[in-house]
């Protein structure tokens, strides 16, 4: 079994090649320990605030919590990504716990894979990733074209449509063809170049900018060293990938160690930094939903979110729900307009009885 210290040591590297943080080993050891102090606490908010804004960016980039500070828009974000632990939310900057924080930090990184998908987004915005096209997938511009009145005319859409994918795809293929035949190329002239089986278009293009422009290469150098960044992060991420599960089963020591303790009881601090961030996600919910109603449109992230307990949620994604929800509660009006319409008849024969005594009474 690997060191767990080196293993840790790859993760704090990882964590600052990909979000900057400045969390180390020592951090997590007195973590484990639940040993807090304010460059503890202070790294782990930093890391997490961070960590969430990535996971919650690549469920929903449309969604920003930055009008709050760093503690209240990490536990926003906890919350939409459905976090179940009641105790972060009631934490402040000066008043937390190091091993809840952690923990935290760990279900990030298993449940959403963050790290991964920073290196992703990092890899598509560096030297690396300029070698490949982006794809563009926004075709808001033709949504208005299914809207035609005859048949014909949708017909003859149609067969434009058609057409015009038809071309796309000749010249799709005939651009990869194109691209296969340069890169070959430059594969076969840069053979063994440096000890290396052939350099890629970038790495080419590089030295040939540097090979020519040797009096301005400020940008080339720039360049160099953020290829060197680089390959660290990917050199980090693969030992993480071959090593991650030392770091998860030394957690669960972590997670013996919480069970040790007896349910957290809430301090007054507690409980008012708990109050004010469920008003806060109140107040968030409510104008979400005002704005839903008034302008009828879809939630933005509805389809984000898979397996919603919230059966409002549900009900904008399927209609099927939506009319058993109907279904049910018209069910239960019916039931209740059933036990008042009983409940009424039980008291006209209560009062009849009443009456029919009152003569009685007026004798005696």
């Amino acid at each position: 079994m690997h060191d767990i210290k080196e293993v840790i040591t790859i993760l704090c590297k990882y964590l600052n090649d990909t979000v900057d943080s400045t969390l180390t080993p020592e951090h997590f050891r007195l973590a484990k320990y639940d040993k807090s102090s304010e460059d503890v606490i202070n790294s782990f908010w930093a890391t997490l605030d961070k960590l969430t804004y990535f996971a919650l960016k690549e469920l929903n980039d449309t969604i920003s919590f930055n009008d709050f500070d760093k503690c209240m828009r990490t536990k926003f974000r906890l919350a939409y990504l459905q976090y179940p632990c009641l105790e972060i939310y009631s934490f402040s900057t000066h008043n937390s716990r190091s091993r809840v924080l952690m923990v935290a930090l760990t279900w990030l990184i298993t449940k959403y894979n963050v790290l991964g998908n920073v290196v992703r987004l990092k890899l598509l915005d560096s030297s690396l990733g300029r070698e490949f096209s982006k794809v563009s997938t926004d075709s808001a511009a033709e949504t208005n074209d299914a809207k035609l009145s005859t048949v014909s005319n949708q017909m003859n859409n149609l067969l434009i449509k058609a057409h015009k994918l038809s071309n796309n795809l000749k010249a799709i293929s005939e651009l990869n063809v194109e691209k296969v035949k340069l890169m070959t190329r430059v594969h076969a002239a840069s053979i063994t170049t440096s000890g290396l089986p052939h350099l890629t278009v970038s790495e080419m293009a590089l030295i040939k900018n540097m090979a020519v422009k040797k009096n301005n290469n400020e940008a080339e150098l720039l360049r160099i060293k953020e290829m060197e960044q680089t390959a660290s992060m990917l050199d980090t991420s693969m030992k993480w990938s071959k090593k991650s599960h030392v770091f998860h089963t030394w957690m669960n020591t972590v997670l013996d160690e919480c069970e040790k303790i007896e349910e957290p009881i809430f301090s007054d601090e507690a409980s008012t930094q708990l109050a004010r961030f469920i008003y806060l996600l109140r107040h968030i919910i409510k104008r979400q939903l005002k704005s839903f109603k008034n302008h009828d449109h879809r939630l933005p992230f509805i389809n984000s979110i898979q397996d919603c307990p919230s059966r409002l949620l549900r009900v904008q994604k399927c209609i099927t729900e939506a009319h058993a929800c109907l279904s049910e509660t018209n069910n239960r009006l019916d039931i209740m307009e059933g036990n008042l319409v009983k409940k009424r008849t039980d008291l006209e024969i209560e009062l009849k009885s009443v009456l029919s005594l009152i003569p009685n009474c007026v004798q005696v």
